[in-house]
């Protein structure tokens, strides 16, 4: 062991944490994606104005004032459903397959 004093005292660096410090965050970061959804859905609940509406609701009412269309089509998705992406072939597809040792496989 060292026989270096513990820096417990009135030598402190200014800014460093002690013990019952109530800057010190303890629960840290979420570790998880479904802990991130938990927190978003917690903070999206939770009343933002003296008119009692929640979060969720002053965003998608933003969303769907929005002058950008993105988030008016996010909206959109949000409300109706995403829509239905089709995409359509034309012409003819060439697939040319090439085996590693040149030769094709065996028959099983």
């Amino acid at each position: 062991m060292s026989d270096d004093p513990v820096n417990a005292g009135q030598n402190r660096k200014p800014g460093t944490f002690v013990k019952g410090d109530a800057r010190i965050n303890r629960k840290g970061r979420p570790r998880t994606f479904d802990a991130v959804r938990k927190l978003a859905v917690k903070i999206a609940g939770e009343q933002a104005d003296e008119n009692e509406v929640s979060r969720v609701v002053l965003m998608l009412r933003e969303m769907a004032r929005s002058d950008n269309p993105s988030d008016r089509a996010l909206f959109l998705a949000y409300a109706y459903g995403k829509p239905k992406e089709e995409v359509e072939q034309s012409g003819e597809v060439k697939v040319v397959i090439e085996y590693v040792d040149n030769k094709p496989p065996e028959a099983a």
